[in-house]
This record gives C-alpha cells, sequence and structure tokens, in this order.
C-alpha cells in the first residue's frame, strides 16, 4: 500500500515519515533518527554531504602530512651523519705520542680550534665571560707569555693572544712557568708552511728543527723550537693557516731548567691542537 506526499503529490509509502522525493515532514508520523548515512540524512545536512566523509577526508591529510614530517626527518638526519663522517674529527692524537694520565679536552669558545692538555693545568680563553681581565693579569706577571709568540708574530704585526693554558692552579705566581699560548693573525692567514719557515730565517731569534708536519690531513704545519737565553725560556712552536680566516701560532713553552722534563708532554700539547671545520 502507498500514500500520497501532500506537498509534491508523489507516492510514498505508509511506513515512510519523511517523502524521499522532497524531504517534507508527513502528517501523522513520529520522526525516527535514519540509519546513517541514509537519503534522508544526507538530504538534511548542509550540501548534503556526510561528515564522515569529511572526517576520513581530513583524516587522511594529517596522516600524509605526519608521514611526510617523519620521512624529512630521516632523510635529514641521514643527510647529518654521512656530513659528519666526510668532515675531520674534531680531536687527532697520534698514537705513538705516548700520552698518559688524566687529560682534558678544550675547544674555543669561537669554535676555531681544539686542544688537550693535562688535568691539572688551568685553560683561560679571551672570548669567555670575564676571562679577559685574568689573562691580562697573567700577562703582566707572566710576560714570556707574549713574547714566546714573537718568531712569526713580530712580522705579522697583528697576532692577538686568544687563549692560554698554565701549567699551574695558581695564577698568582710571579716566578716562571709552563704555559701554553695561542696567537691568531688575520695576516697569515694565507701563509703556507714553508713560507713561514723562511720568515723565521730573517728573524734575530734563532729557531732550530723547521719542519713540516702534516699527522693531520689538509692541515700542514711549520713546526720549530726556540730558546730565548735572555728570559731563560724554551718553547716548541706550531704554525697552521686556515686559509682566507686566519693563521694560528701557537707555543708551548718551560723554563730551560724544565724543558728537558716537560718537552714530551710539550709535544704532546702541540700535537693535539687542530683547526675546526667551519
Amino acid at each position: 500500500m502507498s500514500d500520497i506526499c501532500p506537498n509534491c503529490q508523489k507516492p510514498v509509502l505508509t511506513t515512510d515519515v519523511v517523502c524521499w522525493h522532497c524531504g517534507y515532514q508527513l502528517p501523522g508520523k513520529r520522526p525516527t533518527r535514519p540509519p546513517d548515512g541514509s537519503p534522508a540524512e544526507v538530504a538534511a545536512r548542509p550540501g548534503g554531504q556526510a561528515h564522515e566523509g569529511d572526517d576520513s577526508a581530513s583524516y587522511d591529510f594529517r596522516a600524509i602530512a605526519v608521514y611526510g614530517l617523519l620521512t624529512l626527518v630521516v632523510i635529514l638526519g641521514l643527510w647529518l651523519v654521512l656530513h659528519s663522517l666526510g668532515r675531520r674529527p674534531i680531536l687527532v692524537r697520534n698514537a705513538v705520542t705516548g700520552i698518559s694520565g688524566d687529560w682534558v679536552s678544550v675547544t674555543d669558545v669561537d669554535l676555531h680550534f681544539t686542544l688537550s692538555f693535562p688535568a691539572d693545568w688551568q685553560w683561560l680563553d679571551v672570548n669567555w665571560r670575564d676571562q679577559t681581565d685574568v689573562l691580562a693579569q697573567l700577562v703582566e706577571r707572566q710576560p714570556y707569555i707574549r713574547r714566546a709568540l714573537r718568531p712569526l708574530g713580530d712580522p705579522a704585526g697583528d697576532v692577538a693572544i686568544v687563549a692560554v693554558a698554565v701549567g699551574s692552579q695558581t695564577l698568582e705566581k710571579d716566578e716562571p712557568l709552563s704555559f701554553v699560548t695561542i696567537g691568531q693573525s688575520v695576516r697569515l692567514r694565507d701563509l703556507t708552511p714553508q713560507a713561514a719557515l723562511g720568515l723565521l730565517a730573517e728573524q734575530t731569534q734563532p729557531a732550530t728543527r723547521g719542519e713540516i708536519d702534516t699527522h693531520l690531513p689538509g692541515q700542514p704545519q711549520a713546526r720549530f723550537i726556540t730558546f730565548d737565553n735572555t728570559a731563560a725560556y724554551k718553547c716548541r712552536h706550531l704554525f697552521v693557516a686556515d686559509e682566507g680566516a686566519a693563521g694560528y701560532l701557537v707555543a708551548a713553552c718551560a723554563p730551560t731548567t724544565e724543558f728537558a722534563v716537560r718537552e714530551q708532554e710539550l709535544n704532546d700539547i702541540l700535537d693535539s691542537f687542530q683547526l675546526l671545520e667551519r
């Protein structure tokens, strides 16, 4: 049996509560919730579209976005790993140096170089917080810390001390101390190690055992020894240029009365000096 919709005059079933043709609420029928996804429910929604479809589409978009982000993170992580493997290591120690005991490794504040030395030494970085004044006072008490850089520092004329390691826990001492001083020169940034050894021949302070050290790939160093009879100091030196940036002078010194005992230790410190890749 069928009835007629009073609104559109089209046949409807006697069990219908809503006209399937026009959506009219049939008189005398109690409205019931139609099954999800039924034509009546779809027709009753704005635009005639189901919300479940909207939610599903939104969920799919979020899932794709999450998976895409995770894939990007994985690719970026792999690139960083491969890039790190292709760089020089932060610290290289020569296997035959015989380093023993408790040593520490440091990197300067500006991330230009790294260095290792015995743990009972003190490290002063000119750019680290309030150490500028402490370093100035130390150099005033120990003037040879600055003088040690003269063999190549005098020809350059612009060498500045950037860091000092001192072989003592008491910086207030006036007696000579063992130390390592690192100087930086912009004018020496393109100087080759061989040219650096050539400059030494023109200086009044004699240098001995001049040689080119290549134990660090890509960082050839000029190595030499100086002896200052007036100040009673002896130093092992290295020079290495960070091409296009700066030249670095490193002097590892001890009073002549202690140099023979500390010579291996000073050489190990020099061997640990390494420029960091920018």
